[in-house]
């Protein structure tokens, strides 16, 4: 009982605390001012506590023309966009660092380092770079073969999701690439492999069958952190492609009820996320996994 009740206590504070930090980020501009430091009143305060309490009602004003609009409902089109580019890009990045892996798990030994190498040369490079290179060679292909491959930017109810997704997941790639290459070569190293080969399995089957089960519990202990650059990167991302995303209300509408409002509307499918795979783990690997 006493675990149980430690499990439970533990698991209820981690979502209070996100909660708290979101609220205190959100407050922080009360406390500043062109002077430095100001302490706000307690009516403001308490009219910033009845604004989050009532979401609905929640209005954001463009900085630029000081235009007011409703929060609700465009503020879910701005979630639509920001997670179909995330989901998108996590799900690319690890399905085509799964395929090099299990590509290079039977490629010769000079091969496999050359790949090792390149993805740690690559991983220092700084997003910006791939978000411009990248943008050149779809406008490059686009002038060779008059085709427009994926849409550039975004415009007005038109979003660009393929293009930030595909530059999103380059640098979660090579991660994942790098990761699942360390990961399989300590494997190797284990009993368990050289009683499988002695058995006659080939080393496809070993990969599928064995080692990827160990790895995925492995590779879920660095999820929080991977997500956590991924969510960093699709700042930049957004912000350079013109997307209408989440992090326009992160970053232009400061104002600290819509930043509360939509940073939980924005982190908290994150954490479930998080939570979803701990589960998923646990209840395929029977190990317990914290995130």
């Amino acid at each position: 009982m006493v675990k149980w009740g430690t499990y439970l206590l533990n698991e209820i504070s981690k979502p209070l605390f996100l909660v708290v930090g979101i609220f205190i980020v959100s407050i922080s501009p009360l406390f500043m001012s062109v002077e430095g430091f100001v302490l706000p009143s307690l009516d403001v305060i308490k009219r910033v506590f009845e604004q989050m309490s009532q979401p609905g009602s929640l209005i954001y004003i463009n900085p630029t023309s000081g235009v007011e609009r409703d929060l609700f409902p465009i503020v879910f089109k701005a979630f639509s966009s920001s997670m179909s580019v995330l989901g998108m890009a996590l799900l690319l990045s690890f399905l085509v660092a799964l395929l090099g892996t299990i590509l290079l798990w039977r490629a010769p030994e000079k091969i496999y380092k050359m790949f090792v190498s390149s993805s740690t040369f690559l991983q220092s490079i700084p997003d910006v770079i791939y978000v411009v290179a990248a943008q050149m060679l779809i406008v490059w292909a686009y002038q060779e073969t008059g085709v427009k491959w994926v849409r550039l930017s975004g415009a007005a109810d038109e979003e660009a999701l393929v293009m930030p997704a595909l530059i999103l997941a380059i640098l979660p790639t090579m991660y994942f690439f790098q990761s699942m290459l360390e990961l399989v070569e300590e494997e190797r190293k284990e009993p368990y492999f050289d009683l499988a080969t002695s058995k006659g399995l080939t080393k496809p089957v070993i990969l599928l069958k064995h080692i990827l089960r160990n790895m995925f519990v492995r590779l879920a202990y660095q999820a929080k952190y991977l997500i956590s650059i991924m969510v960093s990167n699709l700042l930049i991302v957004e912000y350079l492609i013109g997307n209408f995303g989440m992090t326009s209300f992160l970053l232009t509408y400061s104002q600290p009820p819509v930043f509360f409002v939509t940073a939980i509307l924005f982190f908290g499918p994150i954490y479930l996320f998080l939570k979803m795979v701990e589960l998923a783990l646990y209840i395929s690997t029977k190990q317990e996994v914290s995130l």
